[in-house]
C-alpha cells in the first residue's frame, strides 16, 4: 500500500477534531427534569463505570469464532450502585454515557483522538513506526484530556494497544510494557484472538497482564487525584463513586471508593473506602448496596448541612466622638468632642465602601491659648478591608478626609486673652489664625463592630488623618487623632 505523507494525514486528523476539541465529558442524568416537581437542594454524584480487574493472564487469547470479553460483572456493580443511590431524593445521580459521547451541538467528542488512532494504526501497518508512535501519543493525550477513559474507554484502549505494538516493533519494549498495562487499566476485560498478533506481541501483552495484576494501583479511578479532580469539576459532580472487582488472597473482592473534595486545594481523594470478599454476583451487588448505605449514613447531604448564616451587607451607626490634633500651635493640646454617623456597604465579602460624618466642638486648652473656639464638620469617604463572622466584623478603612473649621485663633498674649482678640490692647501680631477654613487629607481608621444582640452591634474605632491641603503637611494644625464608640444596626 502506498503511504500518504505524514504531514497531510496529521492535518486531516487535526482539522477533523477542531469542532469538538474544547468540549467536556458527557454524562447522562438519572432522572429527566420535571417542571411540575418542586426543586430542592441535591448533591450531584457521578457513578463511574464498574470494572472487573479479575484478570487471568492465561485467558487473554481466545480461539474460535466468538470474542470473550469480560466486562459485564463490573458494569453490573456500577449499575447496582447507581440504582441504590437513585432512591435517595437528596442525590442527583449522573452516569457516563457509553460509546462516543456528543456535546450539546450534536458534534461527536473524541474526533481528535479517533483521527490519531486511524492515522497511527495505518502508519503502524506501513511500518512507519516512529511516525506511528508520535501520532498515537498525541491521540492518547487528546483522549485523556477529554476523559475518554471514562466516557469511551474502548477508544483509549485501542490507542494504548497500537501504541504498545508500535513501541514493541520499534525496539522500546519497556515503553510497550507500560502502554499494555495502561490498556488493561482502561479495559481490564479485553481479550484477543489467538494468532492475530505475532508471537512476540502476545508474549509482551501476557507479561504486561501478569505485571498489571501485581503492581497496578487499580483503586485509583482516572489514575490520579489530579485527574479525578479535573473530571469532577468538569462534570459538575460533588462526589465520584467507583466500584471494581479484583482477586484477593482468599478469593474475589469487591472494592468501593467514594471520592470527594478535601484539603486546601479541594482535591478529590477517597472519603469512603471499603473492600469485601464475596462468593457470587448476587452477594456482590448486595455488598455494594450496603457500602452505599454506609456512606450515605455519614454523607453531608443538603438536609444535614447547617445552612450558612447570611452575613449583613449594610451597616449604619451613630457614635460619640473625641478628637485631638497631634500638631497644634498652642502650648498644650486642646480637645474636641462631638458625635458621628456612619454608613458602610459590603461590595464584596472582604471589601466595603464607607462614608462618615462628624460634628465637633472645641474646648480650651490648659493655658487658654485657644482664644477663639470653633465648630468643625468632618466627612470621610473611602473603601475598607473587612474580616466578618457571626460575631461581627473587623475593618481597616482608608479614604479621603475633608474638615471644615468655622473659626480658629490662638494667642499666648495675656492682653488678648483678657480683653479679647478684637480689643485695642491685643496686637494682631500676637494672634495666630488659619488663612483657610478647609483641610483635606488621607485618613486611616481601624475598628470593629461587635454583635450585641441580633443586628445591633457595638462600634469601636480609632483613626488618624494627615492633611496636605491646602498648606501641606507643615500646616500649624494637622494630624487629628479620632476615637469613637457607639451603637449600630446591621441590615441583611
Amino acid at each position: 500500500m502506498r503511504a500518504r505523507p505524514l504531514g497531510l494525514m496529521c492535518m486531516s486528523a487535526l482539522v477533523a477534531g477542531m469542532l469538538s476539541f474544547l468540549s467536556g465529558p458527557a454524562q447522562s442524568r438519572n432522572t429527566p427534569p420535571n417542571k411540575d416537581v418542586p426543586s430542592f437542594p441535591r448533591r450531584t454524584v457521578m457513578v463511574l463505570q464498574g470494572r472487573d480487574y479479575r484478570l487471568d493472564p492465561e485467558g487473554l487469547f481466545w480461539t474460535g469464532d466468538k470474542k470473550q470479553d469480560q466486562d459485564g460483572a463490573g458494569n453490573d456493580l456500577g449499575k447496582a450502585a447507581a440504582g441504590f443511590l437513585s432512591s435517595e431524593p437528596e442525590l442527583e445521580v449522573l452516569r457516563p454515557q457509553a460509546g462516543p459521547p456528543s456535546d450539546e451541538a450534536g458534534e461527536e467528542r473524541g474526533i481528535v483522538a479517533r483521527g490519531f488512532l486511524h492515522l497511527g494504526s495505518e502508519l503502524y501497518r506501513n511500518f512507519r513506526l516512529n511516525d506511528a508512535v508520535k501520532a498515537l501519543e498525541k491521540g492518547v493525550e487528546a483522549a485523556r484530556s477529554e476523559f475518554l477513559d471514562v466516557t469511551d474507554p474502548d477508544l483509549l484502549s485501542d490507542l494504548y494497544l497500537f501504541l504498545g505494538l508500535s513501541y514493541l516493533e520499534a525496539g522500546s519494549a519497556a515503553l510497550a510494557h507500560v502502554s499494555f498495562k495502561n490498556m488493561f487499566f482502561v479495559t481490564p476485560g479485553r481479550r484477543f484472538m489467538k494468532g492475530y498478533f505475532p508471537d512476540e506481541a502476545e508474549i509482551a501483552i501476557h507479561a504486561a497482564a501478569v505485571d498489571f495484576r501485581k503492581t497496578f494501583p487499580i483503586g485509583r479511578p482516572l489514575g490520579s487525584a489530579a485527574r479525578a479532580t479535573r473530571f469532577a469539576r468538569k462534570s459538575g459532580a460533588r462526589q465520584l463513586v467507583y466500584v471494581f472487582l479484583s482477586r484477593g488472597g482468599e478469593g474475589d473482592v469487591v472494592g468501593v471508593r467514594v471520592l470527594g473534595p478535601s484539603g486546601p486545594h479541594r482535591s478529590f481523594i477517597p472519603e469512603f473506602s471499603t473492600d469485601f470478599s464475596y462468593k457470587n454476583a448476587s452477594q456482590a451487588k448486595e455488598l455494594v448496596s450496603r457500602a452505599m448505605s454506609a456512606w450515605l449514613a455519614c454523607a453531608k447531604l443538603p438536609s444535614r448541612v447547617e445552612p450558612k448564616h447570611r452575613l449583613p451587607s449594610f451597616y449604619m451607626d451613630t457614635s460619640g466622638s473625641y478628637s485631638v490634633f497631634l500638631k497644634y500651635p498652642t502650648r498644650n493640646v486642646f480637645h474636641n468632642v462631638g458625635f458621628g454617623i456612619g454608613l458602610s456597604y459590603q461590595i464584596l465579602e472582604n471589601l466595603d465602601f464607607f462614608t462618615r460624618l462628624n460634628l465637633f466642638t472645641s474646648f480650651p486648652d490648659k493655658y487658654d491659648d485657644l482664644v477663639v473656639g470653633y465648630t468643625a464638620f468632618k466627612g470621610t469617604l473611602g473603601v475598607g478591608y473587612t474580616l466578618r463572622g457571626d460575631w461581627g466584623r473587623m475593618f481597616l478603612h482608608t479614604g479621603f478626609d475633608l474638615q471644615y473649621l468655622s473659626d480658629f485663633a490662638s494667642s499666648t498674649s495675656p492682653n488678648c486673652k483678657f480683653f479679647g482678640v478684637d480689643s485695642e490692647f491685643c496686637a494682631s501680631a500676637d494672634v495666630k489664625g488659619l488663612p483657610y477654613r478647609f483641610l483635606g487629607g488621607i485618613n486611616v481608621t481601624i475598628g470593629a463592630n461587635v454583635t450585641i444582640s441580633g443586628p445591633i452591634y457595638l462600634l469601636v474605632q480609632a483613626g488618624i488623618t494627615a492633611y496636605f491641603f491646602p498648606a501641606g503637611l507643615d500646616a500649624p494644625l494637622n494630624y487629628p487623632f479620632t476615637a469613637e464608640i457607639g451603637l449600630g444596626y446591621a441590615f441583611q
